[in-house]
């Protein structure tokens, strides 16, 4: 009898401690990151941002030249939009249209953000928006430059950590940079540039900026040189992140603290990656000053990165990662960047997905200020956020 007791508390152990294990193996899977539906029905959406500190409204950016609001306490897309300026924007080409935004780290005081947009002569415009409500916003462009070709924009801006204003520019479109704008200092092009809009009007140029840094003669706009198309960068800290599209053959990321970054050259259109451009007439070694990329890949895994931001919200599986896609594959990864390498890799494809599969065509992700992620698909017209 006493046998048979002990043999049954056994089992009961053993049966207890089955069903806590699956529970624990359940639980964990129920609290895996997943993609959630924030919202549908824009048009073409290409950037999402929302004030610092801000917990009402996200503003989305639709690609023909719209600003519409998010309303976060009711949950719903607001119909009319916020501000339309679809009468001045050229969106024909599939890299042209309102491409950026960002706030003031002042808007609660100054009620100013910044936009991005190529115009209906096909030129880059950076304008300030000066909100004194919902239904007066006025307009100061600040800077204005050509673009050569219909692709090969960039159109990423924002602050940083030094309160001025970043900028990502492409080198001017068509293939190979045929006009060799990306290493010339004549020309905004290729570039990433930083100004100071602190002033009530127009900007001024701040102390320590490539012609300071390197003794050279060129736009005073201009910080660093080398890029192809900045699809996406962020700040993470002092810590900046640039995901460039790459020609044929390599899409990169590359991760630079903010002391670097003056003088700096990226290498386009001599290097492609880690590697010299495939046409041969123009490769070249690496130049003097060059950033090689801290993450690649090749045409196998994708053809047009799209750069995302550093996972700062709730879900602590996700502290520390850097996000990022395929715009052509649908691949979404991160890493963690981590004494000057990307480190710990994941593919997330079988865990952030919708309607069955990857979200594809992902044009831009985002952070709201309580450092929650969002991804924008560009087709779908839809965003997603990363939930627990």
């Amino acid at each position: 009898m006493l046998f048979y007791v002990v043999i049954h508390n056994i089992m009961k152990l053993t049966i207890t401690s089955l069903t806590l294990s699956l529970l624990t193996t359940a639980t964990t899977l129920i609290a895996a990151p997943r993609a959630e539906k924030l919202t549908d029905g824009l048009k073409r959406p290409t950037d999402m941002a929302a004030p610092k500190g801000s917990s009402d409204f996200l503003y989305i950016l639709e690609q023909p030249g719209r600003v519409r609001l998010y309303d976060r306490q009711k949950g719903e897309l607001i119909e009319k939009p916020l501000l339309d300026i679809t009468k001045k924007v050229r969106s024909k080409s599939n890299e042209q249209g309102l491409l950026g935004i960002a706030f003031s780290p002042n808007f609660d005081n100054d009620n100013r953000f910044y936009l991005n947009y190529i115009d209906l002569q096909g030129n880059t415009v950076i304008s300030r928006f000066t909100m004194n409500s919902r239904d007066d916003i006025k307009e100061e462009k600040l800077l204005g430059f050509k673009q050569d070709f219909g692709n090969h924009n960039g159109g990423w801006l924002g602050f940083g950590p030094d309160g001025m204003l970043y900028i990502g520019t492409g080198d001017g479109g068509a293939a190979n940079d045929p006009k060799a704008r990306a290493q010339d200092l004549d020309y905004l092009l290729g570039k990433l540039l930083r100004i100071d809009v602190s002033g009530k009007t127009g900007y001024k140029i701040p102390n320590g900026n490539y012609n300071e840094k390197m003794n050279a003669i060129g736009k005073p706009e201009i910080l660093s040189i080398g890029l192809r198309n900045p699809w996406r960068c962020a700040w993470d800290s002092n810590t900046f992140y640039i995901a460039d599209v790459g020609q044929n053959a390599h899409e990169e990321v590359n991760a630079v603290d903010i002391d670097d970054l003056a003088g700096a050259n990226f290498g386009w259109r001599l290097r492609e990656a880690n590697h010299p451009t495939p046409k041969k007439d123009i490769a070249g070694d690496r130049p003097k000053n060059n950033i090689d990329p801290v993450h690649e890949y090749n045409r196998k895994d994708g053809l047009s990165i799209t750069g995302g931001y550093v996972y700062r919200g709730k879900i602590q599986e996700l502290q520390g990662q850097y996000f990022f896609s395929d715009y052509a594959k649908s691949n979404i990864w991160s890493f963690i960047y981590k004494n000057g390498k990307a480190t710990e890799h994941k593919n997330w494809n079988d865990t952030l997905q919708a309607k069955g599969k990857t979200i594809p065509s992902i044009s831009s992700f985002a952070l709201d200020p309580q450092g929650e992620m969002y991804m924008l698909s560009h087709h779908w017209g839809s965003i997603f956020k990363i939930v627990e």
